[in-house]
């Protein structure tokens, strides 16, 4: 469906993986020009197309996840069904799946059979915790995976100590992030002659890895003379105003005074002239700090913010999502499109966040009903009018 001129076209990937991890990687690729076939069960389709905030049947998490691709409904779980899955495997460059280990192997869907059919497949799969060990096969959702990997205890509230998580799929889309890059290195290493492979990724490493550089602290070395050294600030709350939020980075000396200044702080004090100086007193950082979050109370925050950009302290107002499509710097980045979806009407979303100057990544696309593609489909694959009806009829296909 997609018919951008980016930088992937020409590439056929097949999807058959289920809520965000695999299939979001696979749209990524669509944004950026890849044809994506999507395959999902019969009936109720990838559950994702029932989450979150809907509207007129479409949901806006399946929208974002799967613009752009076909849909082609079959039961991978009956002996057609595979034929007609091997059959695709013979046209596609790609495919991509997040079953639990073993489950590919049951619905001959598996590395060792699929790269028999086609040598030159790249074949990518993507598990919760691992694809071997004691928890690889545990059921692996974006929670339970965030609190694995640490990053609920690397948020620990300052003033209380409780751990806490991010409220959206974090591990999720950035397992996508990083399963998309690996797909396009793994082509690139196909084009150079190193022909097909098998990429794995975890939901458990892609955390793990994306946390460590700087929420390991110590842990990155192995001997007991470790220093924890200046640490990344964690005191990140924001700054509450009369009239909205915004956030700081306080972080050169300039920054600092500046910052102190845009709210009427004195900070003459030698004690607190260098960064050197603050880390020896930081219960006179903490003080300062602390009137400046007071007297915030009864400021405006655009005029407070127009103060810190004066003395070129890092600062933005806290914005909700919904305000940024009209952002004048988000305008101007023209990240959100705007287009018409057939059934939910009109729609904003983001583009592919990356530029690119000669081959475009697309965006407008729409995510497709169950199973509109499946006829199509099975036609390129040399199935006729009658070998289609005769799958629907048996309940393989609808």
């Amino acid at each position: 469906m997609s018919t951008s001129s980016g930088p992937l076209q020409g590439i056929r990937i097949l999807d058959i993986g289920s809520m965000i991890a695999a299939p979001l990687a696979a749209g990524i690729l669509a944004d950026q020009g890849a044809e994506v076939i999507k395959v999902e069960p019969p009936g109720i389709g990838d559950l994702t197309r029932y989450v979150g905030a809907t509207c007129k049947g479409v949901s806006a998490i399946f929208q974002g996840v799967n613009r752009g691709k076909q849909s082609i409904a079959i039961d991978l779980k009956s002996e057609a069904g595979v034929e007609i899955l091997h059959r695709m495997i013979g046209e596609v460059d790609v495919i991509i799946h997040n079953f639990r280990p073993g489950v590919a192997e049951k619905l001959q869907a598996d590395y060792t059979t699929l790269s028999g059919i086609n040598p030159d497949l790249i074949y990518v799969s993507v598990s919760g915790f691992g694809h071997e060990g004691p928890m690889a096969q545990k059921a692996a959702y974006d929670n339970v995976v965030q609190a694995f990997t640490g990053v609920a205890m690397s948020q620990t509230n300052r003033h209380d100590g409780e751990p806490a998580q991010y409220q959206q799929l974090f591990v999720d889309k950035l397992t996508a992030t990083i399963a998309s890059q690996a797909i396009t290195a793994a082509l690139l290493a196909r084009e150079r002659g190193a022909g097909g492979q098998q990429v794995k990724l975890s939901m458990a490493d892609a955390a793990a890895s994306f946390m460590w550089p700087d929420a390991s602290g110590t842990a990155t070395f192995k001997s007991e003379d470790a220093d924890p050294g200046m640490q990344i600030s964690r005191d990140s709350r924001l700054i509450k105003f009369r009239n909205g939020y915004a956030q700081a980075a306080p972080v050169s000396d300039s920054d600092f005074h500046g910052w102190c200044a845009a709210f009427g702080v004195d900070s003459s004090d030698p004690r607190l002239k260098t960064v050197i100086d603050r880390l020896s007193h930081p219960d006179l950082v903490t003080a300062a700090s602390s009137q400046i979050f007071e007297r915030a109370l009864e400021l405006d925050v655009d005029e407070t913010l127009a103060r810190l950009d004066a003395a070129d302290v890092p600062c933005a107002r806290a914005n909700a999502l919904h305000e940024l499509p009209a952002d004048p710097q988000m305008q101007a980045n023209r990240l959100f499109v705007e287009s018409e979806h057939p059934l939910a009407g009109p729609i904003v979303e983001p583009r592919n966040p990356v530029n690119f100057s000669k081959t475009p990544s697309g965006c407008g696309f729409p995510s497709v009903a169950l199973g509109a593609n499946t006829d199509d489909i099975l036609r390129q694959l040399g199935f006729d009018s009658d070998d289609v009806q005769r799958l629907r009829d048996a309940g393989v296909i609808m």
